[in-house]
């Protein structure tokens, strides 16, 4: 098993440094044969693909895609579980993940043990490239159910090794348990590394600087970033995913913005129905390339994207690099006025005694702001927290400020933005 994994690894690897055309090439390749095998093995597409009125034949040229219906989350959760699987495969003999159920509708989502390595190597190809050693010990922070019940053979050698804490345990608790273990990596929740930089604001001193630091499952905002950096002058990795299929785009050591796995996912930012322009923001529509148990083909995630540019990278890797992740279409803000209000653009985090927060926006007119106390914190802060939010969204927008004890998590995350309106511009 772990030679076929070396092999596949080194084939991943010598991925990045491929011609981009060729890459695209190969893409359009897998994503029609995986077309082809879900009309012809999983029930559910077939009976999609029939009502609308298409078949794999149609598929000519990329600007076909279009011809083929979406998917969404809530579309698969009706569907009959078992018209999901492809035949040959048995779901009760597959990998089985429950997703966190983020966006209020949690999921079952069942991959082989095959493709389990897969979306491994895919992680480990991120770290590697950004300078990761096989030696280097590295400290995950997550919710209790991200801890595997399984570790690799190789891993009783000291290779790979990596340790687990819980995000929910107190930051001094996290921070005396990262100064006893000495990552060298730290791979956490954008969010959780805010509270911990906030606790670290605190002691005044920082228990033990890792090299590096990779954050993921969440938006990762200018400020965030900043943040984090400050408090363990370390520069931090972004990876951003999606449950149902793993490691999607990632930043370099250039960090200027972030590789799209083109050669395991056929990725399409939309805007207003037609593909957006690289730079131009959209929502994501993706498939994965590597999955066949259960495939995801033209899947609606939910998330906001700039479409990607494909200027070469100083870090040697071809890929395309989108700029921004806007965050999910249900994270924006709207002004009075219904104009959108993107959520990267606050910097509460940044305000003198503000350790997290979360804005919850009631009505076009209304919105909350959560904050809890953090070092430095007085009667100021929530008079700061105000002024920056009523100025950044304008006249017309009443803003309650509250400080609370307790931000709650889903999943081990902490949602900073959430609009309850659901209206669009």
């Amino acid at each position: 098993m772990y030679v076929t994994g070396l092999k596949n690894y080194w084939k991943l690897s010598r991925n990045l440094h491929k011609p981009l055309s060729q890459l695209q090439e190969r893409q359009w390749d897998d994503f029609c044969a995986l077309v082809r095998f879900a009309y012809e093995k999983v029930p559910f597409y077939r009976r999609l693909y029939h009502q609308a009125h298409f078949s794999p034949s149609d598929l000519k040229s990329p600007e076909d895609v279009r011809l083929i219906p979406t998917i969404h989350k809530k579309l698969l959760q009706e569907a009959d579980p078992n018209g999901l699987i492809a035949s040959g495969f048995q779901r009760q003999k597959l990998v089985h993940k429950h997703t966190s159920g983020s966006s209020g509708a949690p999921f079952d989502v069942y991959y082989t043990a095959e493709d389990r390595i897969y979306r491994t190597l895919l992680h480990l190809r991120i770290l590697f490239h950004n300078g990761m050693g096989f030696f280097d010990r590295m400290l995950q922070i997550s919710d209790a159910r991200n801890v595997p019940k399984f570790r690799y053979g190789f891993q009783k050698l000291r290779i790979l090794p990596k340790d687990f804490l819980f995000c929910g345990d107190p930051p001094k608790q996290q921070l005396d348990l990262i100064a006893k273990t000495k990552p060298e990596v730290i791979y956490s929740y954008a969010s959780n590394m805010v509270l911990l930089a906030a606790e670290v604001r605190q002691l005044g001193k920082l228990p033990h600087q890792p090299r590096l630091i990779f954050t993921t499952g969440e938006l990762m905002t200018p400020d965030h970033r900043k943040v984090i950096n400050e408090a363990f002058k370390t520069q931090i990795r972004d990876i951003y995913g999606i449950v149902e299929m793993g490691d999607v785009a990632w930043q370099c050591p250039v960090v200027s913005g972030y590789h799209l796995n083109i050669d395991s996912f056929f990725v399409e930012i939309e805007s207003n129905g037609q593909a957006a322009q690289p730079g131009q923001t959209g929502r994501l529509i993706i498939t994965n390339l590597h999955s066949r148990a259960m495939p995801f083909i033209r899947y609606e995630v939910g998330d906001v994207l700039t479409a990607p540019r494909e200027d070469p990278c100083s870090c040697g890797c071809t890929f395309p690099r989108i700029d921004v992740i806007a965050g999910r279409e249900d994270d924006w803000l709207y002004s009075a006025d219904g104009k959108r209000v993107s959520s990267m653009i606050f910097i509460i985090a940044s305000v003198p005694g503000v350790a997290q927060y979360r804005i919850i926006q009631r009505a076009l007119n209304y919105l909350i702001v959560e904050v809890m106390p953090g070092h430095n914190y007085n009667r100021e802060t929530l008079e700061r927290v105000k002024h920056h939010v009523q100025e950044l969204m304008g006249e017309g927008t009443m803003v309650d400020v509250h400080k609370v004890d307790h931000i709650p998590r889903q999943a081990g995350k902490i949602r900073s933005v959430i609009s309850e309106i659901g209206k669009q511009s």
